[in-house]
């Protein structure tokens, strides 16, 4: 077996699904011991037997909840026990017990039961004394299943639409010489062919038979191992040269089964056909399969995809750090884009990182050249022409004598990122086209083109597409600037990378401001896990950095976690501003001390007043305040002049 398939074939066993997959080349690469009993190629259970036939005088125990389908059987067959009834006909539910091929009056007569009508809430049963032994047999139709029991032994059979079964004692020894098990099609083993005198396989302890095992590893899916409509399938599917999900009910050995076909074609050591089968007898978990199983699998094959970037090229984009499958599509794209010079458009909420994502596609391009961002909701409609093309001399009322040289020109070479593009005015939008058109821009009053090189990488955290709808942004543009579309998660979309971010913001802001590296408490974890995030990254580093600027000490607690209350997770802890930062069991930060007016300030007071205590806990030493505060002498008399410290 592969090496990588392993893993995989544990996890999708847990599910409680079986597992098999075929390679590139056609051949079994694995055929999971679960995949095994759901398809009944080995049975469970420790009775076990010899291979053998049927011979005269055995005693034979038959349950069949519909004669003639999936049993190979007749009517006629069951003459070879003794069993003669013309109502008992091709579609007939029957038990029967008798001996096999020997001369009417030798043996007692068999014992049956039949039904051709039946309610389906129903049971058919027969419990006889036979030869000696107890004999209880039951075709359960509301439990789809099939029970047979001579004295102690028991084995039962669970169908989807029929099955037949049968238990068969030696005539010599009275010993269990042959039982029935699930995928008795595989082994050719089916009621009417051991009746007519067909040989059965040995079941060793384990279940398995001598045909199966290990040797279906290995073989190639046409032989023999899978009736020919699952062969087709298999064909077919390995026809496709992309990667393909498809699930549904498909039959093998004559049986149906739920099975997931996951097609991969990546050029990789994962090419091949991976089948996930649910036994029919356990529908009930179609949902769990479709909503659980196959999006894990396909993490794995997107994980997998992931590794390609160069580690030390794919950097983590900061604001965008994390593991989950949705910020590490974002990442591949990133880097791919990275690698041409297509447009690129990246939609997102606000605040989720769409500018540094922009930053970071520009420099993993590994240019030295130029980078300008362009904030398109911060500029004056009449000057949007003017700022982005630039203008000549006296172009127009107040402009400079000098002219002033656009964002385009000024990008030349390298990447201009439009910030918020659906804000550009449809009056320009035109001309923007142009420029992407033809690579040449006018400066406002001038007729003279000037050459631009440049990449544009666009963003918007609106419905741009509702935007051509209702006619306020062209069209033609948006199909100019979507050539690479990028989409970034909401925050709350990946909640398993807000811890991950939550610890970068905090070392960010400790270095920063030249602090103690702080922790968050379980608790504090536990609050922002449980908070939606409307404002996404943004504004979790915004309430990082106010905790560390309240927190004095190196562990912030979820007192100092200030949360928008109305986006909490309800039942949570939605506290008021006054109680959002309480500290100890004391008056809340906010009680004791008016709120400075930025963050920055708000830091920097914090500074100030732990150099400051610093220094009076040292009686005026300020080599052991410098020690105890973690600073260099530098940064330490930098600080104390800054805040103009006695």
């Amino acid at each position: 077996m592969k090496s990588f398939i392993k893993p995989f074939e544990n996890f999708i066993e847990n599910t409680g699904r079986g597992l098999i997959y075929i390679d590139e080349t056609g051949h079994v690469a694995c055929y999971s011991m679960l995949a095994r009993k759901i398809t009944s190629i080995v049975g469970a259970g420790d009775m076990k037997h010899d291979a053998g036939k049927l011979e005269e005088g055995d005693i034979v125990v038959i349950a069949d909840n519909e004669l003639g389908n999936d049993d190979d059987m007749t009517p006629a067959d069951l003459a070879s026990i003794g069993v003669v009834n013309k109502r008992i006909k091709l579609g007939s539910a029957i038990l029967a017990v008798g001996v096999y091929r020997t001369k009417e009056g030798t043996y007692p007569k068999p014992e049956y039961k039949y039904a051709n009508d039946y309610n389906t809430n129903s049971s058919l049963i027969m419990n006889v004394d036979y030869l000696g032994h107890k004999i209880y047999a039951e075709v359960n139709f509301s439990e789809r299943k099939l029970i047979i029991e001579v004295d102690s032994h028991s084995v039962s059979m669970e169908y989807f639409e029929s099955i037949g079964h049968m238990m068969v004692l030696s005539g010599k020894t009275g010993e269990i010489k042959f039982f029935q098990a699930l995928g008795y099609g595989y082994r050719k083993e089916e009621i009417g062919k051991l009746l007519r005198g067909h040989r059965f396989v040995a079941k060793i302890t384990d279940g398995n038979s001598s045909q199966d095992g290990e040797q279906l590893v290995g073989r190639h899916y046409e032989d023999g191992i899978f009736d020919e409509s699952f062969v087709e399938k298999i064909r077919s599917s390995l026809a496709d040269v992309k990667d393909v999900i498809e699930s549904g009910v498909f039959e093998i050995h004559q049986r149906p089964f739920y099975i997931t076909f996951l097609r991969f074609r990546q050029w990789s050591v994962f090419d091949g056909i991976f089948i996930i089968i649910t036994d029919p007898a356990d529908f009930a978990h179609l949902v769990e399969v479709q909503g659980g199983l196959i999006k894990q699998v396909e993490r794995f094959q997107r994980g997998k995809r992931f590794t390609t970037i160069p580690m030390d090229e794919a950097k983590n984009v900061e604001g965008l750090a994390g593991t989950t499958s949705s910020i590490l599509e974002v990442k591949q794209l990133a880097y791919r884009a990275s690698k041409g010079k297509f447009n690129v458009l990246i939609t997102g909420e606000s605040g989720t990182g769409k500018t540094r994502l922009a930053r970071e596609i520009h420099d993993l391009s590994g240019t030295a050249r130029p980078f300008v961002e362009v904030n398109c909701s911060a500029i004056p409609v009449n000057l949007f022409e003017s700022e982005l093309f630039g203008y000549v001399g006296g172009a127009f009322t107040g402009a400079s004598e000098k002219g002033k040289k656009g964002y385009f020109e000024e990008a030349n070479g390298g990447t201009i990122f439009l910030d918020e593009i659906g804000e550009i005015p449809t009056t320009l939008q035109a001309k923007l086209l142009q420029v992407l058109q033809t690579k040449k821009i006018y400066r406002v009053g001038s007729a003279k083109p000037i050459d631009v090189d440049v990449r544009v990488i666009a963003s918007t955290n609106t419905n741009i597409k509702e935007a051509v709808t209702n006619g306020s942004f062209r069209e033609d543009l948006y199909y100019r600037l979507d050539v690479f579309p990028i989409a970034v998660p909401a925050l709350r979309e990946r909640k398993g990378d807000i811890r991950e971010l939550a610890e970068l913001f905090l070392k960010q802001t400790c270095k920063e401001y030249g602090l103690e590296l702080k922790r968050l408490s379980e608790d504090a974890y536990e609050k922002i896990l449980s908070y939606d995030w409307p404002g996404n990254v943004r504004e979790l580093e915004n309430t990082i950095m106010r905790a560390v600027a309240i927190c004095e000490s190196s562990v912030i607690y979820e007192d100092y976690i200030y949360l928008d209350a109305p986006h909490a997770r309800k039942g949570g802890d939605e506290r008021s501003d006054q109680e959002a930062v309480r500290i100890g069991h004391g008056k809340s930060f906010l009680e004791e001390t008016e709120l400075p007016r930025t963050l920055k300030e708000m830091m920097e007071e914090y500074e100030k007043k732990s150099i400051m205590e610093a220094i009076k806990r040292s009686g005026g030493n300020k080599p052991l305040a410098m020690k105890e505060l973690g600073l260099t002498k530098t940064s330490f008399y930098d600080k104390i002049k800054k805040y103009s410290i006695d």
